[in-house]
């Protein structure tokens, strides 16, 4: 059986991607069991070298992974390797998407929401820009949409910032560790997602924010997603590089027209003008291509809990709904129980929905 230690190091091996990873674990059946493969076992599994063989036997990926761990525990991540069935499903048609993630936010279903939307554009976009975004997000809201962005400056914490105002859920992809929030300008609301969304990073938590790993970070927010949209880009970069991830991953594009004159809308009319995106001007817009129903406003309804608890979860969500918030050391010293078997209780009610994690370890009962 796979260890999430082992899950974890296999992404910290020298020289081994995305697609060896898969790869390794396919044949030799485990994460697990990559890390007891013989050489000789290991050099009979196509595109497995003498170098990679090496990585693999040699590398302190297995004492990293541990740090990993810790910082896991120590701050309330879901780390998902993608044979979790919690894995965002949308990515796993990519056959380059990320073997772990490690999310932070409210409610992990999120990650698999019926309609998600992802939203890019430029890092320094024009007041127009930013306010048909804005419109979008609330035109998008009564649809029940996920927004999913990169939390960078620009078109990305404009969507951020407008779905926590009307309490929509968002998540932003990082380009770097859960360790750090870049830039460090959007802390607050990067904190303020946590309420009704999260974070979300391919990354172990000490990664910082190179440039490498934002055209990677890119294949995420376009593999999460039903629909794309991009609301202001030059002819070239990032959201570029984005649409054309989501395309061919057969997601919906999106792209909000500007005028000829505009370099900042020079890609958006591109995407148009080559049929690469569909012309969007409002949320009715793309409602219209995906076939969503009309709006309807109403609350996200919460998992229905199973009956078959048992004493021990019974006394939890008790005690839990006895608090407005309560934190694990004090669930811990309440139930006399011990901190792994707690922590162990405490994931699995939160996947029934009976919990919700916030900020600080701390839990409130749901329905």
């Amino acid at each position: 059986m796979d260890t999430l230690q082992h899950q974890i190091a296999l992404t910290l091996i020298p020289q081994v991607g995305a697609v060896t990873a898969k790869t390794l674990v396919s044949y030799c059946g485990s994460a697990q069991a990559v890390f007891r493969a013989t050489k000789k076992d290991l050099r009979k599994i196509p595109g497995i070298g003498s170098v990679i063989i090496e990585n693999i036997q040699r590398s302190n990926a297995l004492e990293l992974a541990e740090r990993e761990l810790l910082f896991i525990e120590e701050h309330g991540i879901h780390p998902l390797f993608y044979t979790d069935p919690r894995f965002p499903a949308r990515l796993l048609q990519s056959y380059d998407c990320p073997n772990m993630l490690f999310y932070k936010g409210s409610d992990i279903g999120l990650l698999n929401s019926e309609k998600i939307v992802s939203v890019v554009g430029t890092r320094q976009p024009t007041e127009h820009g930013k306010a048909v975004c804005e419109e979008l997000i609330e035109g998008l809201a009564g649809f029940g949409v996920l927004i999913v962005s990169g939390l960078a400056y620009g078109i990305d914490v404009t969507a951020h910032r407008k779905s926590c105002a009307i309490n929509v859920p968002n998540i932003g992809v990082l380009g770097h560790g859960l360790g750090s929030i870049y830039p460090s300008a959007h802390r607050s609301i990067a904190f303020k997602m946590l309420e009704n969304g999260g974070l979300i990073s391919e990354y172990g938590h000490k990664t910082q924010p190179d440039r490498e790993n934002f055209p990677m970070r890119n294949r995420v927010i376009a593999g999460m997603c039903d629909a794309l949209i991009v609301v202001e880009t030059a002819a070239s970069g990032g959201s570029m590089i984005t649409a054309s991830i989501a395309s061919r991953l057969s997601c919906e594009v999106f792209s909000v027209p500007g005028r000829p004159s505009d370099s900042k809308s020079a890609g958006c009319n591109y995407l148009i003008r080559t049929h690469q995106a569909h012309l969007i001007e409002n949320a009715a817009d793309l409602a219209s291509v995906m076939r969503w129903d009309e709006p309807k406003v109403s609350k996200r309804q919460q998992t229905q809990l199973m009956l078959n608890l048992d004493p021990t979860e019974h006394a939890l969500i008790d005690t839990v709904r006895n608090h407005p918030e309560i934190s694990i050391d004090s669930l811990s010293l309440a139930l006399n129980l011990p901190p792994g078997e707690l922590a162990s209780r405490l994931l699995a009610l939160e996947f029934r929905g009976a919990l919700k994690t916030l900020p600080g370890k701390r839990y409130v009962a749901l329905g």
